[in-house]
């Protein structure tokens, strides 16, 4: 262990200094040179370099070091996880605040109040919905969604949500999202608009996290049950304007680093820093209450620049709740008049709303209009052996169509032979991405993926033979 301990400080010098060198005093048995890792100090101090702006602190600096140093002592990581804020570089010349993930995952739950136990999400939507809100914007609004800087109560990220072209960006931490297509947001927009979201959960949510992530390398899905009172809220941006989308009139902006052209979205595609809009709002709530279906009740809100209010939190009407997903509405009982009854949708914003979800079933503007918030949320499992949407040309309201509409309970896997990740979809990108990073570093020792590859042999012992690929399975986006 000293041995690994004598590494991680030459490799702070070098990253920190500049200068230094290992010596094969400091190296474990298990590193296959010292020519290898001298070579390898260049790309680690360049990488670390990129993130060294004004206003980053010495620790979001090392972060790139923490997960390689976990390699040193393999079946005993040295820390149980400093995971990535991004690995995509700031742009050229940005001197104003980054994104950094909060990841100071709770031992324990704490004591906490939880408002919306005093409303029945079936008879009192609004106000359920309302008090979830104000739940999440306490602290939260007031340091601008700096989760660390929230004094009233633990908010944390999922990690491992940096990975892939549609990774975190830098600047608030977004990750892609699910594109609009010309019409689906106002009767005005023209274009294709990119969407991109954050997302957080309270501490409930993030003890599990946290229990899930202790290794930062071995993710351990028999943790991923959340608790009564987890609570995940996500916020999503546009990049629309005005113009295009008139609702969004004097919502909430952030800058952020993303496409250039939304139909070039892929790895090294150019970026540029653009304003986004505040357009929707998603929360999920595990509630017992609804242990006869889902165990979650999930919902939407929506900006409406109409409403009256001192700020833009004040202008998020709800588009609707829902705690099931009506499994036994098809086509022919909608076309019966039949509608569902496990998801509730507000009145008020059915002005401006362009959709909703399958026949009728809650999904906000930014989503699928073929699913559903529960549809989607319930293939979140490991292996990811089912796509987050039936697949394409399976007819509607086939038995294999409503698979996707099953009332799947909290903890239980969508597929036969997969984990369960309790409708966490952030946690399955997570782990889907972790897998992904390790197949590029067997393939390729030296490619420039954050956090960078450790050695080969160590990198085996986790993720098994270098020529053994893990299966991937479906993409998982958010």
């Amino acid at each position: 262990m000293w041995a690994g301990v004598r590494l991680g400080l030459q490799i702070l010098r070098v990253l920190l200094c500049g200068t230094g060198r290992f010596d094969s005093d400091s190296l474990p048995p298990n590193f296959s040179s010292v020519k290898e890792l001298n070579a390898r100090s260049g790309d680690l101090r360049s990488l670390a370099s990129c993130r060294h702006r004004k206003g980053a602190s010495m620790r979001s600096l090392t972060k790139f070091l923490v997960m390689p140093l976990s390699f040193v002592i393999f079946g005993s990581p040295i820390v149980a996880g400093n995971f990535p804020d991004s690995g995509v570089p700031l742009p050229a010349g940005w001197n104003d605040p980054v994104f950094h993930l909060s990841q100071n995952y709770p031992e324990q739950i704490p004591v906490d109040s939880y408002p919306w136990l005093q409303f029945d999400p079936a008879t009192q939507p609004d106000n359920y919905m309302l008090s979830v809100l104000q739940y999440c914007l306490e602290g939260n609004a007031q340091s601008d969604w700096v989760l660390q800087a929230n004094t009233k109560r633990g908010w944390y990220h999922a990690p491992w949500m940096h990975w892939g072209a549609h990774g975190r960006e830098p600047i608030h931490g977004l990750t892609f999202e699910r594109m609009s297509q010309p019409g689906e947001l106002a009767p005005q927009q023209t274009s294709v608009l990119q969407n991109w979201a954050v997302g957080m959960y309270n501490a409930p949510g993030g003890y599990t996290i946290g229990r899930v992530w202790s290794d930062p390398l071995k993710p351990n899905t028999a943790f991923a049950s959340f608790p009564p009172n987890t609570v995940s809220i996500k916020l999503l941006f546009t990049e629309g304007t005005p113009d295009q989308v008139p609702y969004l009139a004097g919502s909430k902006v952030w800058p952020a680093y993303v496409y250039v052209n939304p139909q070039n979205t892929g790895p090294g595609a150019p970026r540029v820093v653009k304003t986004l809009y505040l357009l929707q709002v998603d929360v999920a709530v595990r509630d017992s209450r609804v242990n006869n279906t889902t165990g979650w009740v999930f919902g939407t809100f929506i900006y409406d620049g109409r409403n009256q209010g001192n700020d833009p939190y004040s202008k998020l009407r709800p588009v609707g709740l829902m705690w099931g997903n009506d499994p036994s509405l098809g086509p022919a009982q909608y076309q019966q008049g039949a509608r569902p009854t496990e998801t509730r949708l507000y009145q008020p914003t059915q002005g401006i709303m362009r959709h909703y979800g399958w026949l009728g079933r809650l999904n906000g503007p930014v989503d699928n209009p073929k699913s559903s918030c529960l549809s989607c949320h319930s293939t979140a499992q490991w292996p990811v052996k089912a796509p987050m949407v039936p697949p394409v040309n399976t007819p509607e309201g086939s038995t294999i169509w409503m698979q996707w509409f099953r009332n799947v309970p909290a903890g239980q896997p969508f597929s036969t032979g997969s984990a369960s990740l309790d409708y966490s979809l952030q946690l399955a990108s997570g782990i889907q991405n972790l897998a992904a990073w390790s197949n590029t570093c067997k393939s390729n020792p030296t490619a420039p993926v954050v956090p960078p590859c450790p050695n080969i042999e160590m990198l085996e012992r986790s993720a098994g033979p270098r020529q053994r690929r893990i299966p991937l399975g479906f993409p998982v986006r958010r």
